[in-house]
């Protein structure tokens, strides 16, 4: 696959920065008078990292059973609540106002004042206005911070709200925020970086950037894995970038230790500890045992690309 961080960084920008900047300017004023999420205080012990990838539904009944504090997507907020779970903490970071409606919800209103809500500076406004309860900021970690120009640099000089990485994902945002609060281990659940079950790749993320290219450059921009799961998924160069960024980090992280319970998931190297969910709840959180790394190759097969 042929994206690098650099053109992911550049593409994004061009395609966010003057969304990120409308929004910055009409969240101002909450973001000065609430707090940054280094006013917290830690919460040392487990935390469940639930992004809204395509694994999270195979756990929503088994969720409940995870004792620790919980972190959530905005996405995924509603289906993690009708199954009995309030999660701690609800991250959003994108800015598209299309995601204020997994807030907009009576059961979130049902439970404003169990949940904090943890989000980017420049978040959908209209997340602002329909989130209940408290809200806590943080400046994403956009570009490279040590350059004079950088947008993450002034975006922080404006705000006075801590620069935090994100890896550019919701899901990843929650671990970054896990290790924020002293969380240990993280336990990550959703967090794939990978399609599973879909037919073509016009359900993909990047089909429109890359659906005018001749099919041989088509695949390139793709990859179908076996992971240590046992399972085939699909991912594309800007989730296999992405998943670059958290995979760094969790090398450089050596005091933390992260479960990947994402059964989809193509982030399934050591430093990981990649275990099913119920293991972990039965074993590690239940009984204690220890854990072992344990490490597969990916496999690459065919892909197939729409026709006409």
């Amino acid at each position: 696959m042929t994206l690098t961080a650099a053109q992911l960084t550049r593409n994004t920008l061009q395609a966010k920065l003057g969304l990120w900047a409308s929004n910055l300017r009409e969240n101002y004023d909450v973001v000065r008078r609430s707090r940054d999420i280094t006013d917290l205080p830690p919460r040392p012990g487990p935390a469940l990292c639930l992004g809204a990838g395509p694994s999270l539904p195979l756990h929503l009944d088994e969720i409940r059973r995870f004792k620790g504090t919980v972190f959530s997507c905005e996405r995924n907020l509603v289906p993690v609540l009708e199954h009995g779970v309030v999660p701690d903490y609800v991250c959003s970071i994108d800015g598209d106002p299309i995601l204020a409606q997994f807030v907009d919800h009576p059961l979130v209103r049902d439970h404003k004042g169990e949940m904090v809500g943890l989000f980017s500076t420049t978040v959908s406004p209209d997340i602002v206005r329909k989130w209940p309860g408290e809200m806590v900021f943080f400046n994403s970690w956009i570009d490279n911070f040590e350059e004079y120009k950088s947008v993450s640099l002034v975006f922080q000089n404006l705000t006075g709200k801590t620069t935090m990485h994100n890896g550019g994902t919701c899901g990843s945002t929650l671990w970054y925020a896990a290790m924020t609060l002293d969380c240990n281990p993280m336990v990550l659940i959703g967090i794939d970086y990978a399609y599973h079950g879909i037919g073509y790749l016009d359900e993909t993320q990047i089909w429109k950037m890359v659906r005018h290219l001749p099919e041989k450059q088509i695949l390139e921009h793709y990859c179908r894995y076996t992971n240590s799961f046992g399972n085939n998924v699909i991912t594309d160069a800007a989730w296999d970038c992405l998943s670059g960024a958290l995979a760094s980090w969790l090398n450089l992280i050596k005091d933390h230790t992260t479960f990947q319970c994402s059964d989809y998931t193509i982030i399934d190297q050591p430093p990981l500890v990649c275990i099913p969910f119920r293991h972990y709840l039965d074993e590690i959180q239940e009984k204690g045992v220890k854990f072992s790394t344990s490490t597969v190759r990916p496999t690459i097969i065919d892909i197939r690309v729409p026709q006409g």
